[in-house]
Formats: structure tokens, sequence, C-alpha cells
């Protein structure tokens, strides 16, 4: 067991924290926890500047040992110290960790907050290799929300920023994660239209990777991820290959995907599965395709990568619809849409402790400043839904769960409803992915104008939406709902396109005196897939 005793010089904890990283670049994590609890120890909180450095390296290491939740909660600390401190590089590290971990617990917003942060405060001066770190997440983070093209965006700077550092620095890092980006775009767009989109840009991406590891310069620029981002490779190389339909080549690079895999278990070991699962969907191996993306949703959870677990979930609703398996298809949106939730749920318990640090821990009017106006830009952001311009699902969980509370105080009614628009995949297949957006658009638009002053009106997810229906009881909702199905089954949605054809389902339940946000929102999914099996039927 290592050990420095307080009074220790600094030149020792210099040494146990080079060493630590050292042992991480060799896949020592125990070694390198190790040797960063003995830096904590000896300086027992009377040295901000050394704890605040130990805490950073725990919390990379915590991150690349998949501990994420670990890995979080010692980056906002570091982050916190080194703010304390006034060592802004310092702190952007830690909050470009704190971003990363947080991204991979599914807590979108918080990692979008984080990353910006860090980069503001990585502009300021030449670029440097923390600069690139810090875009580099950024894009990560907006990939998992669902924002391709600011992801793509964010990494583009990071390439440009490691072009100009003195010396520059590899590229390859936001280069293989662009690949990441590319691939979960293609994804998306084969969910929402039900076919593949054009892989050139995939295929030229991942060419320039390789290239690269060819030229030696195929290296992170983090320590400790050098064999994770050989697996990477292989993975990306697979998944491309099977795309492309050549199941030979494919196989080879999964094969070494596997191979290069560590014994420990990471999140690594779930895009294998996923490489896996692509190859059985292709050749339309069904039965192996679901035992492959069970398997990743699994690896995932035990690794704590929500956002694979529920992109695992997402595939194999999508493998049993391809089979026609109706019963299979709801219950893995379901539990879909539950993981969601929680993964929300957790999320805003995290979210008071960061708005304080971003405000009341800032210890002067320009951090303060600074803080605001971030805090404003991020506003809209983080309540609105981008392509509606009506409430997001963020917004409606927070102003549910504070309406709960004020209803049950006053003896109000207040009902939810669920609203989905019916057989929405089939405009997308049959009428564009554009045509699609214009249907969401308008049906949030037919919803606006059907609610009152107080009631709320959101984007749930994909071609879901939700309205809290304030003082109304669940017989007088059920007149609004009415209203609403039949304001989108009278609109001229021929001129929109010719031949188009819009319906929607709806289930509304009312708020009981035990219930919870999850609960009541449950009770009325549970109502509007009845009321979709009855008027599908």
């Amino acid at each position: 067991m290592t050990r420095l005793q307080p009074g220790h010089p600094d030149q020792d904890k210099e040494n146990a924290l080079a060493d630590a990283y050292a042992a991480m670049d060799e896949g020592r994590l125990d070694k390198t926890r190790e040797l960063a609890h003995a830096v904590l120890a000896a300086v027992a909180g009377d040295d901000r500047h050394y704890e605040a450095r130990a805490l950073a390296c725990l919390a990379h290491c915590d991150r690349v040992g998949s501990k994420l939740r670990r890995a979080s909660e010692a980056a906002r600390r570091a982050a916190q110290l080194f703010e304390q401190l006034g060592d802004v590089q310092g702190e952007a590290s830690a909050l470009t960790t704190l971003a990363h971990a947080t991204m991979l617990l599914g807590r979108n917003e918080e990692a979008v907050e984080a990353a910006i942060l860090a980069t503001r405060l990585c502009d300021v001066g030449a670029p440097r290799p923390q600069t690139v770190l810090a875009y580099n997440v950024l894009g990560l983070a907006y990939c998992w929300s669902g924002d391709h093209a600011r992801a793509d965006a964010s990494l583009e700077r990071a390439v440009r920023t490691a072009q100009g550092c003195q010396p520059a620095v590899s590229i390859y890092q936001p280069r293989i994660n662009q690949v990441w980006v590319e691939a979960s775009r293609l994804v998306d767009e084969r969910y929402q239209t039900g076919r593949m989109q054009s892989l050139a840009k995939l295929d030229r991406l991942m060419k320039e990777c390789l290239a690269l590891e060819a030229a030696g310069m195929g290296v992170s620029v983090l320590p400790g991820l050098r064999a994770m981002a050989r697996t990477i490779s292989f993975s990306s190389t697979s998944l491309l290959a099977i795309w492309q339909g050549d199941y030979s080549a494919a196989r080879r690079a999964l094969e070494s995907a596997r191979l290069s895999l560590s014994e420990g278990g990471s999140w690594l070991d779930s895009f294998v599965r996923w490489c896996a699962a692509e190859l059985a969907w292709a050749q339309q191996d069904w039965a192996r395709a679901e035992t492959e993306l069970t398997a990743m949703r699994e690896t995932a959870l035990n690794v704590e990568h929500e956002q694979l677990a529920c992109m695992a979930d997402l595939l194999l609703a999508h493998v049993y619809e391809l089979q026609g398996k109706v019963d299979a298809t709801h219950l893995a949106y379901r539990r879909l849409r539950q993981r969601e939730r929680r993964v929300v749920a957790e999320g805003l318990g995290s979210r008071e402790s960061l708005v304080t640090w971003l405000l009341g821990a800032r210890q002067s009017e320009r951090h303060l400043q600074q803080a605001l106006v971030a805090s404003r830009k991020f506003e809209r952001w983080s309540l609105e839904d981008a392509l509606t311009g009506i409430a997001n699902r963020r917004h409606f969980e927070q102003s549910l769960a504070e309406r709960i509370v004020a209803s049950t105080a006053v003896d109000k009614p207040l009902t939810v409803a669920m609203v989905d628009v019916d057989r929405f995949k089939t405009v997308n297949d049959r009428f564009t992915h554009s045509v699609g957006d214009r249907v969401l658009k308008t049906v949030a638009a037919i919803m606006s104008a059907e609610m009152r002053q107080n009631d709320l009106p959101a984007r749930w997810a994909g071609d879901e939406f939700v309205v809290l229906l304030d003082n109304t009881s669940e017989p007088q909702a059920a007149h609004i709902c009415d209203r609403i199905r039949a304001a989108v089954a009278d609109f001229d949605w021929e001129s929109i396109a010719p031949g188009l054809r819009v319906s929607v389902s709806i289930g509304a339940s009312q708020v009981r005196a035990d219930d919870t946000a999850e609960t009541v929102l449950h009770r009325s999914d549970e109502s509007m897939y009845r009321t979709k099996s009855t008027d599908l039927s």
C-alpha cells in the first residue's frame, strides 16, 4: 500500500500523481486509485491544490474504469476546488471529465452545460490539448442528446484546434468520435425512415482514421484510452463493413475487436455486442440479433452506460417490429421509456448542486456574470423542443412534479394526457422524413391552439406528445382530448403532401393523492395504448 505522510515535500506528491497517470496508461487502474488516494491522505484537506489534482485523477480513472457515478462526483468536487483556486485550466479539465461521465449516465443537459462551460474556459489564449478535449466531449454530449449537426460541428472545432496547437496534436480522437456520431445518425435515420442512408461520409471518416493509425498518429490525447481506441477502431470498421454488405471483412474486424477487449469489462463490450447484433440483423438472423442486443443492454447497465442501454432497447424494439412481434415491440418501448424516466429522475437530483455551484460558489463578479450568461443561453435550449417549439420533456417533467404538489395542496384536479401520432413510421417511409417533421410541427401547433392559458403541451419523445391539463378532471379532459383528435383529423393534410392522412391516439389519467410523476405518466401511457389498440383494430 502506497502512503505519503503529511508534510512530505511537494515533489513526492508530484511523483505520485505522475506514477498514477502512468499506471492508468498501462491499464493498472487499481494502482492509479491507490496512488491518488495516497495523495489525498497526505494533504488531509490542508492543500486544496493537490486535493483537486488527486480528485481529478480519480475521476478520470473511474471514467476509464466505467465507474461513472463515482467519476462524476469526484470530477464535480475537483472542479469546485480548481474554481476556488482560480485554476482555470484545472477547472476546465475537471468539467470535461464531469461532462463525459454525466453524458454516459444519460444526464444530457448536465453534460452539455458542463462541456460548454469547459470550452468557454479553454477558449481564452492559444489552442491547447485541453481545448481539444473540451470540444471533443461537447461533440459527444450533443450526439447523445440527438443533435448530430451540433455534434459534428463541435468535433470539427476540436480537429481545427488540434491542428493549431504548438506542437500540433493528433486529430485522431475527434475523428474517431465523428465516426461514432455519423454511425449514430445513420441508425437514427434508419429507425425513422426504415432504411440505411448514404455511407459515403462514414466511409471517408473511417479511412482517415485508419490512415492516421497507419502513420502512428492513432493516439488519444488522454492517458488510459489507447487500448480502448483499438477496440473502437476495430468495431467501427466492422460496423461499416456490415452496412456495406462485406460480411467476411465484418467478421474479421469483429473478431479483432473481441480479442482487444480488456478482461475487466467496459462499455466497449456493449459496443462489440452491438456490432454482432448488426451483423445478425443484416443476415436476418433475428434470434441472434435479439440475443446480442439483450446482452448489449445488460452489459451497458453493468458498467453504468445508460445511453447504450437505452440504445439497445430501441434497437430491440426495431428488431421486434420488423418481425411483426407487436407485444414484444410495445414491451421494449415501455422498458425504454421507464429507463429514460429513471435517468431523468437521477439527473434532476444532481441539478440543484450544479446550479448552486455555477451561481453561488463563484468567488468574483466576473465568474458570476460568466455563469449567468451561460445559464441564460442554456435556458431556452433546456426547456424548449427544437423541432416543434413547444415545451420539451425536461420542462414538462419539472412542471408536472411542481403541479402535483400544488394540486394536492389546494385540492384541484390535475390530468395528464399522452398523445401519439398513429402510424408515424409509415408517414416517414412514404412521404420522407421532412414531411414527418412538418407533421410533428403541425400536431404541436394544433395541440397548442386547443390549450387554455395554464395548460402545458410538450413533446415527449419521437412522435409522442404529452399535455398537462390544469384544474381538469379526467371526464373534463376527455372532451379536450376529443377536440384535439377532431382538430387533427380535420386538418388539411393534403396541403403538406398529396395523399397524407394523420390521426392521433390519446389517453388521459387524473392525478391521484398518492401519485408521483412516474405513476400518473405510466397510467396515461397505458390509457393511450388501449385507445390506440381500439382505434386501429
